[in-house]
Formats: structure tokens, sequence, C-alpha cells
């Protein structure tokens, strides 16, 4: 594999094109793009850094000949243990449907460890007078709620402003947006509101808000489809008009809010 097809294998893994590769990792979109139209030779050894630091690998995967073992990335340095290794056996053997479960659950722990530590980190500062005590933001809440159940209307013309406790995660926001119904249950519940931070393409395993035909979802993305995590709802293909409104990075603690 040379240094494009290495690169094109890295991006389908992580559901990127040249544009969002280039929005990620801070690398120029016209030096990306100029890699498959010029050519990549004299690439700066700070890009293959840049690269590297992005995608975990180690600086020579992008100079060393030959391709990896199939189906592999390179460790960059990771250790896994033998119960870890177990698991991983044990994930091989799966077929696409208990695959699909499994990276289900472990995609939505991964996001629940995250917002719980964005929430131990905003303790802290607080207690260390670091997050804005007393202080307040704007955040612009959607009037139109994201269903998470059959589809509901989600247009981009009804917002309110609030205005809420300034802390790492409101400081993060782009926007808020309601929940309708409980297909995304045990984890948002009906009335909770979402904060989002306006992201337009995710990776499969992320929750968001999408648009499918002017009908609006709070979805896990799965593969070609929109996943909720109530067993009780089917899946949604994404045929049709899609649009990805944002990334959920959290709730809105009604504790927060000081006012419209």
């Amino acid at each position: 594999m040379d240094f494009l097809q290495k690169l094109d294998d890295l991006m389908a893994k992580n559901a990127l094109n040249r544009r969002s590769l280039s929005q990620k990792s801070g690398i120029p979109y016209t030096t990306i793009d100029g890699w498959y139209k010029k050519g990549y030779a004299g690439i700066k050894l700070s890009t293959l850094k840049t690269l590297s630091g992005y995608f975990g690998t180690p600086l020579d995967y992008w100079v060393q000949e030959g391709a990896p073992k199939a189906g592999a990335l390179p460790a960059g340095g990771f250790v896994a243990d033998a119960r870890e290794i177990g698991h991983l056996q044990k994930y091989r053997l799966l077929d696409p449907l208990g695959k699909q479960a499994v990276d289900g659950v472990l995609n939505a722990e991964y996001q629940r460890y995250e917002e719980a530590k964005a929430a131990k980190e905003s303790a802290r500062r607080a207690r260390q007078g670091q997050a804005g005590e007393g202080k307040v933001i704007p955040f612009r809440c959607s009037l139109q709620s994201a269903s998470a159940g059959e589809g509901t209307y989600l247009g981009p013309e009804a917002f309110e402003t609030l205005y809420v406790q300034l802390n790492p995660l409101t400081l993060r926001a782009s926007f808020g947006v309601p929940v309708r119904g409980d297909s995304m249950e045990p984890r948002y519940h009906d009335g909770d509101i979402l904060i989002l931070d306006g992201a337009e393409e995710l990776k499969v395993g992320e929750t968001g808000v999408f648009s499918v035909d002017g009908e609006g979802y709070v979805k896990q993305l799965g593969n070609g489809e929109l996943l909720p995590l109530n067993p009780a709802y089917d899946a949604i293909p994404l045929v049709g008009s899609i649009r990805c409104h944002g990334r959920v990075i959290g709730v809105l603690d009604p504790s927060w809010i000081r006012g419209r």
C-alpha cells in the first residue's frame, strides 16, 4: 500500500472524506486534495506527524513499504490484557448483526463515559473557581422537538433563547433540541433538552439529530440506517433527503437554566 492507499483506508474506517479530514485534523483541504491531484512527494514531516496523531498510528506507518496485516491498524504502542484479547476473539466470531449490537452498546457506554468525564471536569473547575461560576451565556433552543419515535417535522426557523450556566458542555454547545418520544431510552428521555455541537458529519456509533425527508429524529448513526436504543422501535433506512443537524454531546440540566 502506498501513502494514498493507506490514507484512503483510514478515512474509510473512520467515515471521513477529504473535507471532513481537513476539518478534524487541521490539515488544509487544498493540501489533502493536492496529494491526489499533484502527488504527495515532498510531504512535510510535520504533516505526517499530524496524520499520525489524528489516526493514532506510528510515524513510520506512512513511509514503510508493504501493507499492514489484513483488517488491522498499527497498534501505536497499545497493549491489551488477556481479558481484552478474549473479548476481541469472541467479537470476531459474531455475525454482522451481533457485531452491530455490540458496537451499539460499546458506543453508547463510551458516550456516557465522555459525558460523565465532562461533568466531573465541570465540577472540578467550579471548585477551583475556574468555571465562571455565576456567569450565564445565551443558549439557542429549538421550539420543535426531534423525535425519539416516529418522526416529527424539524425546521430551522423556530428557536428561543435560554440563558444558561456557563460550563464545559454549554460552552461547546451550538444549540439545543428537545426530545419527544422514548425510542432512545434508557439513555435519553421524553422532554430532555439535548445539547448539540453542530457537527454536519458523524461517525458510525455516534448519536445525533437528523432530518430524513423533513422529519426530525434523534438516533444513533448505523451503517446505512439510524438506530434506536429502545428495542421496541425499528431502524430507519438512510434514504431520501438526509441532513445531520449536530452530534449529541450531553443533556441540558434544568438547574443550569437561568432565564429566557
